[in-house]
């Protein structure tokens, strides 16, 4: 069973704000939490905003993963991004950086059973 989560600051990345914040217990299994990340200014992300927060994001959930019990895993979903996934602590992450308006994105939190 999910007994930790973390709070809206724990997602926070400097130089942007959180324009949404949604955390749903999908099962007893499974936590989501969707974010949306806006530039700290009006406008949007130009191409090297978008890596940094890409990576910003990809970095946090390794942090997460980190902090959880070995058989909780987290994964970040990019909904701009048609659904790329990116698994915690595996690199190899390939996407391109395009000037956006917005970052999508759900930290999924899923527990793994052994058997």
């Amino acid at each position: 069973m999910i007994n930790k989560s973390f709070e809206i600051n724990d997602y926070a990345i400097n130089d942007s704000q959180i324009n949404g914040f949604w955390m749903t217990l999908l099962d007893k299994e499974t936590l989501t939490t969707e974010i949306i990340y806006s530039p700290d200014k009006d406008g949007s992300f130009n191409s090297a905003e978008t890596k940094r927060m890409i990576h910003e994001i990809t970095k946090k959930c390794d942090s997460f993963r980190s902090l959880m019990p070995e058989n909780i895993n987290c994964e970040v979903i990019f909904k701009d991004l048609d659904d790329l996934t990116y698994v915690a602590d595996e690199g190899n992450f390939q996407v391109e950086y395009n000037e956006m308006d917005e970052l999508r994105v759900v930290y999924r939190f899923h527990i793994e059973y052994y058997i």
